[in-house]
């Protein structure tokens, strides 16, 4: 599911990017990397023509833990991002259709 997600942002033209969270160990055991705090939604998605977004993807019929909507809920009011938190493909679809259409109409 979460492929089929990335290949239809690919399709449609998004970039996606990665966001890791927590802290990891280098390959050579002699540093620590931190990624994103715990929580930060999965994917960062930027396209030419739409207002980039960050994607939370949940197993089919999961919810998002505590953490995770307790950092989407930061996100939201202190950068006034959108976020999409989705369980499956077609859930993806329609939100991005609502996404890309609110800023046509915006253009308009």
């Amino acid at each position: 599911m979460e492929r089929a997600c990335l290949d239809l942002l690919r399709y449609r033209g998004y970039w996606v990017g990665r966001n890791h969270c927590g802290r990891f160990k280098t390959a050579d055991n002699k540093r620590w990397i931190t990624g994103e705090p715990k929580g930060t939604p999965d994917y960062t998605c930027l396209h030419e023509s739409f207002p980039g977004f960050l994607m939370e993807v949940k197993r089919p019929g999961a919810e998002p833990s505590p953490e995770q909507k307790q950092r989407i809920l930061e996100i939201r009011l202190g950068y006034h991002l959108a976020i999409a938190v989705v369980d499956t493909v077609d859930a993806l679809n329609v939100w991005l259709g609502q996404h890309e259409a609110a800023k046509k109409m915006v253009a308009s």
